[in-house]
This record gives C-alpha cells, structure tokens and sequence, in this order.
C-alpha cells in the first residue's frame, strides 16, 4: 500500500481492478493545510489518461510487475514480439504501448519488458542506442562550424548532427528525444 503523497512518476497503481502507469504528480497545500495530489496517469489496459486529485492519506495498491530481458524479434499487424533468451517465452507487446519508440527497436537487440501477471505492459529502451548513418550530404569544408545538418538513419529517422558526420559512422541517439549524442568511435 501506498499514500497518495508517496505517489512518483513511473509508479503502477491498481485502481478499480485496472493498472495504471502514473505520469505526473502535482502537490498543492501546505504543513497546515492538508495536501491535494493531483495525479495524472495513463490506464495500461484500455490506454486512456485520467487526472485525478487525492487526498494525501488516499491509499494505493501497488501493481506487483516484473522486469524480464527480452531480444526484440519481429512485429505484425498489432504487435511486436519479445523473446526470453532461457526460456524461449514470447512476450507479445501491443503497439500502442510501444508508440513512436517504434523507431529504436532493432532485431536481436535487448530490452527490458515489464510484465503483470504475465502479460507485457510496457517496453524500456536504453537510453542511448546506436544507429548507422545511411545518407549523409557533404560537410561544410571551414574548420570550425556549429551548423548541424541533416542525415537518415538505417531506421529511417532523421536528425540533425554536427558537419563532420558522414554515411557509415555509428552515431548514438537519445531514445528519449531523438536527438544526436555522439559519434561512435571505431
């Protein structure tokens, strides 16, 4: 059990035999006013966002997950499908929870799966993934220029990157915002 004031952002709250996936916490009051937590969570099951205040001795139930390591396989028309490397489990995980991070998953790469009662609920990527650059136009040729330019990924993905990226280097992209890290090294 948990209060509504111990509520963070990424906690999984059982609420009316539905999971839901807390996304912000607002906290209104102070010491001598009882606190309001305004919580804003995204149903797992049925994928619909709710915004709900509580007081702050409101009580939770905490959904009991799972984190299994899992390669990335392949996809259909409503889901892409995980794999247990010991056991050979499938872990089939709907597209819509996946959502635009669809564009960082690669075959036989790692990911994390996050299972309730054996049922795929979510999928972590690493924060960093590595990409090949597949197009790239020519650098400016000064030394020294701060202008980025665009280049296409093996995904397909475009982003801006410094001038001295060419087609061929590996970059690494934030997976949270789709933007260049760095050059990987050989």
């Amino acid at each position: 059990m948990k209060t509504a004031i111990e509520v963070r952002v990424g906690n999984l709250l059982l609420i009316d035999d539905k999971i839901y996936k807390v996304e912000e916490v607002d906290v209104k009051g102070s010491a001598k006013v009882a606190k309001t937590i305004n919580l804003k969570m995204k149903c797992i099951t049925d994928d619909k966002h709710i915004d709900h205040a509580y007081h702050q001795h409101d009580k939770f139930d905490e959904a009991n997950v799972l984190h299994q390591k899992a390669l990335y396989s392949y996809q259909d028309d409503t889901f892409y499908y995980f794999i247990d490397e010991k056991t050979y489990d499938s872990y089939p995980v709907s597209k819509t929870i996946v959502g635009h991070k669809s564009v960082f998953l690669k075959e036989n790469n790692d990911y994390i799966v996050e299972l309730y009662e054996g049922t795929a609920i979510d999928v972590f990527f690493p924060e960093r993934i590595r990409l090949k650059v597949i197009s790239a136009p020519p650098g400016i040729k000064q030394h020294v220029s701060t202008t980025a330019k665009q280049v296409t990924l093996e995904n397909d993905m475009m982003i801006d990157v410094p001038q001295f990226i060419e087609e061929n280097d590996i970059v690494e992209v934030d997976s949270h915002t789709g933007k260049y890290i760095d050059r990987v090294k050989s």
